[in-house]
């Protein structure tokens, strides 16, 4: 028997398979877990000369975080100094615009103004604002402003003029908001109307955007992240080629510090998934794999197209809107169960979620499978809103519930007046799903929230905000730590279809292990906010240790 290449001690070892951590070690021998031993079992066999024995103390072991559904070029674009963040802490217009002009006036050779994470929410629910302002405080180049959710842009007259916007511009759905005098506002709602400004925020030359990318991945090594999702949905074109080529070549160089997992749009599914086929078979590795398809059935309630079953309550005259006729969903859908690419539906409301899981019925039923045995990894993102009657179809149908705890913190109560507290008692149903015996996934939607994971377990387990303060109607959906552990590793592993070889700590499986500076089972809830990553292993490998 070979020697173990490292070797992980320590008193808070949690596999992922028990509930609760123990104390011994775990044997890393290539790219691989050898071996996971209780205290007292011997390890000596497996320490060579070359052995690096690492001590973690009470140091809690586990595998690495699973984020299951981000945005990898926008996030990347976010976590660099060519986007404005700063404007997620904003309060008001007028103090959004004074944070973009401070930004613009000490980046004067950026070509455009990208900023992300101005919110109604966190405005008072104000008005969405307009161009002039952004006119007069950035009146020399472009400006785009994604709004935290990522279903608005906020963008001046040059940006408007660069996307080829004007009063005269149609799109199949969302909108290009006009004023009183039938212009546009430089407010776009929705993926349609955005999708022009969108790309103008990632789409770098590769001098660029290669160290962006690996500035990236050091950021998401350090927050024990170990593989995530890129839930972008582009339509496969050669925008979306040339940004997939660029993780290629990042992988080819042996940059990559993450398992990546590219998903494309699914409404615009070629003949046969033949494009699709043709970009599964390229990018098909370990670390970089072409995994399925998305599609956005609604938007979001905070502009009101959240597809709802009934009318909202702020505003009885609209139910919100689905983004295409059910059917497109459905046929595209038989195309890509049909050959094996798993799709996942963003819905927000509880129309919307309602509507998934009859397109997944459906397609079910075509293929013969009305359970899915087969394990097609189908799913419905988000979930922010259901009718309690759903909720049972998921596991009846073989579907995964990918939820972003944080988002319940973020909407700060914002539902409360948009669809009432009668339907909120079933916003964010985490406790719900888990008691019915859905499958579940954890991820953050990363740029809309941080990809911290503490920050997300904390608010999966509390349902309270940063300060401690509850958020939403219903602290009975709360999980526990343990479930919440589970849903951030082998929960997500499941969903992107991973579960064979990450998830939890057993020998055979990818050597993908974080180690947290501190034992998660034995502090208060609140102090997870405060917990910082130790150390990542990724592939066998060290890839972030803390200083």
């Amino acid at each position: 028997m070979s020697y173990a290449d490292i070797i992980l001690r320590g008193n808070a070892i949690f596999t992922g398979t028990e509930d609760q951590p123990m104390a011994g070690a775990v044997a890393i021998s290539g790219n691989k877990i050898s071996g996971v031993f209780r205290q007292g079992a011997d390890t000596e066999e497996w320490t060579g000369p070359g052995t690096k024995v690492i001590d973690c103390g009470d140091k809690l072991v586990m595998p690495g975080f699973i984020d299951a559904h981000t945005h990898i070029f926008h996030g990347a674009t976010a976590a660099s100094d060519h986007m404005c963040t700063e404007i997620y802490h904003s309060t008001s217009e007028a103090d959004c615009i004074r944070i973009i002009k401070a930004f613009a006036d000490s980046h004067p050779d950026e070509p455009r103004i990208l900023g992300i994470g101005w919110f109604p929410a966190f405005w008072d629910d104000a008005p969405l604002p307009s161009k002039r302002r952004l006119d007069a405080a950035v009146p020399d180049r472009p400006v785009y402003l994604s709004c935290a959710d990522g279903h608005t842009m906020w963008t001046n007259s040059l940006g408007l003029k660069e996307c080829g916007i004007n009063r005269h511009t149609k799109v199949a759905y969302g909108e290009v908001q006009l004023g009183a005098d039938g212009e546009p506002t430089g407010i776009l709602i929705e993926n349609d109307a955005m999708k022009n400004a969108v790309i103008k925020q990632f789409l770098f030359p590769e001098e660029i955007a290669l160290p962006m990318y690996r500035d990236f991945l050091k950021r998401i090594a350090a927050s024990g992240i170990t593989s995530l999702c890129d839930m972008n949905a582009s339509e496969l074109n050669a925008d979306t080629g040339q940004l997939f080529g660029y993780l290629k070549k990042l992988e080819d160089g042996g940059d990559l510090t993450a398992r990546l997992h590219l998903y494309s749009d699914l409404v615009t599914i070629s003949e046969g998934a033949a494009a699709e086929k043709e970009m599964a078979s390229k990018l098909t590795s370990p670390k970089l794999k072409y995994n399925g398809l998305k599609a956005f059935i609604d938007g979001v309630t905070s502009t009101y197209t959240g597809f709802l079953l009934e009318p909202y309550s702020d505003k009885p005259d609209t139910v919100g809107y689905a983004n295409y006729p059910k059917e497109v969903y459905a046929d595209a859908t038989k195309i890509a169960n049909g050959e094996g690419f798993p799709v996942r539906f963003h819905s927000i409301g509880d129309a919307a979620v309602r509507w998934a899981l009859d397109i997944f019925e459906d397609a079910n039923d075509v293929r013969g499978d009305h359970a899915n045995q087969a394990g097609l990894r189908n799913s419905v993102e988000h979930i922010e809103s259901i009718d309690p009657d759903d909720i049972p179809r998921f596991a009846e149908l073989g579907v995964i519930a990918s939820l972003q705890p944080y988002h319940l913190t973020l909407d700060a109560n914002e539902k409360l007046v948009r669809i009432g507290s009668e339907r909120c008692r079933w916003e964010w149903p985490l406790r719900a799903f888990i008691d019915r015996g859905v499958r579940m996934a954890f991820s953050t939607d990363y740029p809309v929230v941080d990809f911290n994971p503490f920050k997300n377990i904390y608010a999966a387990i509390s349902r309270c905000d940063d300060d401690g303060k509850p958020t939403g109607v219903n602290p009975e959906e709360a999980v526990t730590l343990t479930e919440a552990l589970k849903l951030y590793t082998a929960g997500s592993a499941y969903a992107i279809g991973r579960d064979e070889d990450l998830g939890t700590l057993e020998a055979g499986k990818l050597a993908d292990i974080v180690v947290v500076d501190r034992n998660l089972f034995d502090i208060p809830p609140f102090e997870l906010n405060a917990c910082k990553v130790f150390l990542t292993i990724f592939d066998g490998e060290e890839v972030y240790r803390a200083e």
